[in-house]
């Protein structure tokens, strides 16, 4: 649709009124292509029965992001063209270490970089700005990798862009863009029982809409009966699977929602300077096929940062933390520590 947000549509926008722009345009689509032709299709050879982590999934996480980023799209004081130049390059580097295997896939994409570094990249700096952002999206201390604020130039332009903000929209917007444009309906029947539970996800999410203006995420789910309490293996959330490591595809299903909206509260934060995502709605409907199964439609649950209960008080926690992750102020080492 010729309103939809786009990142690349605004920086190919701006290339035709200022050369840096130009630069930066010619740079992301040069790498783009040469992604496209040389790793994508080879990251699901790698990892075979995994969602799709090629070029559908890529532009699903841009237009997540050009969402997210809608209400500040248009104005250069809020996003600088460096800024859309790293968000982009950082979303299409994101999972190219795949075609290595799943594990440290982010801490991969350094090294693959160098095979384009001078092509890609105006300076030293873009580069590690952009790795760092994509060391982010992975983890749940991935934030912690890019700083808040850094300054970087280009030619006689100085900008000052914030690579924490941009690695938590690319975080969250990887968690939300999960649907069922991720793999083949006419292949699910035989996808292998350990891919299952992942499979089944992705078919259950219709949708995954941003609304930046009304603060929220709305999640559209419709689970067939045909799969809602089939039990799979899950090599995720140990405490929530039976005694042989299975669970159902509801309970999965609610499990990612909770990881969804923890990956909210955790990224905003940082999200809040260019976007305040205070809640998702996740509307849960049950079908047999192409019907809706009566007394299951639609369940509208609002999740925000007390889960589901909004009227309990917050259960954020600082206190064992604090004395986790500083030893050194525990009561009875400061008494150590105090001792003439």
């Amino acid at each position: 649709m010729k309103d939809t947000p786009s990142l690349e549509r605004e920086l190919e926008r701006r290339a035709a009124k200022d050369a840096n722009a130009e630069n930066l345009w010619h740079r992301y689509e040069t790498m783009r292509q040469y992604l496209e032709t040389e790793y994508y299709e080879w990251v699901q050879t790698a990892c075979p029965y995994y969602t799709d982590h090629g070029k559908p999934h890529i532009q699903s996480v841009i237009q997540t992001a050009g969402y997210l980023l809608a209400p500040r799209l248009k104005s250069k004081s809020d996003l600088t063209t460096m800024d859309l130049f790293l968000m982009l390059a950082a979303i299409i580097w994101h999972d190219v270490g795949m075609v290595y295997g799943r594990s440290n896939h982010a801490d991969r994409v350094l090294k693959l970089m160098e095979s384009i570094r001078t092509l890609g990249f105006p300076c030293p700096t873009t580069q590690r700005l952009v790795n760092e952002i994509v060391r982010a999206h992975a983890g749940d201390r991935g934030l912690s990798v890019p700083k808040p604020d850094e300054d970087c130039a280009m030619g006689s332009v100085t900008y000052q862009v914030y690579p924490r903000t941009l690695a938590a929209v690319l975080k969250f917007a990887d968690e939300v863009s999960e649907n069922r444009s991720r793999i083949s309906l006419a292949l699910l029947p035989d996808v292998p029982e350990g891919q299952q539970i992942y499979w089944q996800y992705a078919r259950a999410v219709v949708s995954a809409r941003p609304e930046p203006e009304r603060e929220r995420i709305v999640v559209t789910i419709e689970l067939d009966t045909d799969a809602i309490l089939r039990r799979c293996p899950c090599r995720d959330f140990h405490g929530r699977c039976d005694g042989e490591g299975k669970i159902s595809v509801l309970e999965y299903v609610l499990c990612r929602l909770e990881k969804m909206n923890n990956e909210r509260i955790y990224c905003g934060t940082s999200l809040a300077r260019y976007a305040s995502i205070r809640e998702i709605e996740a509307r849960l409907t049950l079908v047999r096929g192409a019907e809706r199964h009566g007394g299951y439609d639609t369940l509208t649950l609002p999740i925000g940062d007390c889960g589901l209960d909004h009227t309990s008080y917050p259960g954020v926690g600082l206190f064992q933390p604090f004395f986790e992750r500083h030893p050194q102020w525990r009561p009875e080492t400061l008494a150590e520590a105090l001792k003439p």
